[in-house]
């Protein structure tokens, strides 16, 4: 391993390393809501909603989840499923469940009252150690290290490594972090070390020529800043296949919890999957057949091998022929999917709802799930390929 050349244990040294970084950062910094107007629970928020997103994607969720959730009580008081709702889009649903609960748990446990030490937050869902530091030192500006991916790899290469995983030791690069984060405005400092990384101090093709900070860096005097990556075992995508079908009645859909019964295809070939119920837990989604693993450059012709009588069958009993309007593809986890995206007209014989509120008697034998206005459906809590599947529905509707 490279000695650094650069002495962090000097006090002088970590003094202008922290100056010059802040003067860059206070001129550089990204103009992003939270910072705006900051306050504690907009800080948790975003700290939430940045954990494998990114910030440009963040940015309007945020907002849109501040003005209906503007704090924690009007959050802990929201049903879940409005909370999903609002979280619809940004993936990893598990984050909004574990801030919901975690509201709750704010509310029931500190009368309403947000945590004001590191231990406090530590101690609620969804809430880990960069997480906890993070929150306590831009929300509540105590000296506490916020060691991300980013910052993981900023605080390396200063160290004299090549900045890739594994680079260090994991206790070396965080006893950095506590070290240089004592001092004035510990939160500004955490979010510049972000920034840097984000910014400048980049995973592949670092910009050291635009970096504030290079003469303190010991990778850039090494010359080893942007040394590649060890080759390493990737784990192999699954390319799979499967087909959503929307029930549309009346300008109605018919949407459901994932976990349901799956339409039947008789297509040739092995289901990847066909355990949908935890994968979007707390979401609705359109019905939909197993995921079948797909042969390289082509298609398996799920629509066409769908069996007579399949809508009666599904619980759709007079439904009108499958109209494909289109595909997309996604990733999750270690599948990539070709979703085909197909419309079925079931507004006959059931052309209004019935005075019990209940539309279309029938239609909704032996599945769980619920009518909704088809306007109405992209602001409820659906899942990512529901919402993709609607953009095309959308399109082919006019």
């Amino acid at each position: 391993m490279n000695v650094c050349p650069v002495d962090f244990d000097d006090d002088a040294v970590r003094a202008d390393l922290r100056r010059e970084l802040l003067a860059w950062f206070d001129g550089r910094q990204r103009d992003l809501p939270w910072r705006r107007h900051r306050s504690l629970y907009g800080t948790w928020i975003s700290e939430m909603m940045l954990q494998q997103t990114t910030v440009a994607t963040v940015v309007p969720y945020w907002e849109r989840f501040l003005a209906r959730f503007p704090d924690v009580q009007s959050l802990a008081a929201a049903p879940e499923e409005d909370v999903l709702a609002h979280w619809s889009g940004l993936g990893y649903y598990r984050r909004a469940r574990q801030l919901h609960a975690a509201a709750r748990q704010v509310v029931a446990e500190f009368g309403g009252a947000l945590p004001g030490d590191v231990d406090a937050w530590r101690g609620l869902p969804g809430i880990g150690p960069y997480a906890a530091g993070a929150i306590a030192s831009l929300g509540l500006g105590l000296p506490e290290a916020a060691v991300d991916a980013n910052v993981r790899r900023v605080l390396g290469r200063w160290l004299g490594a090549s900045g890739q995983p594994g680079s260090l030791p994991a206790r070396t690069v965080e006893d950095l972090a506590r070290a240089l984060v004592r001092g004035d405005r510990p939160g500004a400092w955490n979010e510049a070390l972000m920034e840097l990384g984000a910014l400048v101090c980049q995973a592949r093709a670092p910009h050291c020529e635009a970096c504030p900070v290079r003469a303190s860096c010991g990778a850039h005097q090494l010359g080893i800043a942007d040394a590649p990556a060890a080759p390493g075992i990737r784990a192999v995508a699954v390319p799979v296949q499967v087909l959503l079908i929307a029930f549309v009645a009346a300008d109605h859909l018919w949407l459901e919890p994932p976990g349901g019964r799956l339409i039947n295809c008789g297509v040739d070939a092995a289901p990847a999957r066909q355990e949908l119920g935890s994968l979007h837990q707390g979401l609705l989604t359109l019905p939909t057949t197993a995921w079948y693993q797909r042969p390289p450059r082509r298609s398996l012709g799920l629509l066409g091998a769908l069996p007579p009588g399949w809508a009666a069958v599904a619980g759709f009993p007079g439904a009108g022929p499958a109209d494909r309007v289109g595909s997309f593809r996604h990733a999750i986890t270690r599948f990539r999917l070709v979703v085909d995206v197909a419309v079925v007209d079931v507004s006959r014989p059931w052309a209004a709802p019935a005075s019990n509120g209940d539309p279309w008697p029938g239609a909704k034998q032996g599945r769980a799930g619920r009518w909704v206005p088809l306007a109405d459906a992209p602001g409820l809590n659906i899942s990512q390929l529901a919402r993709k599947a609607l953009r095309l529905i959308a399109d082919a509707r006019g």
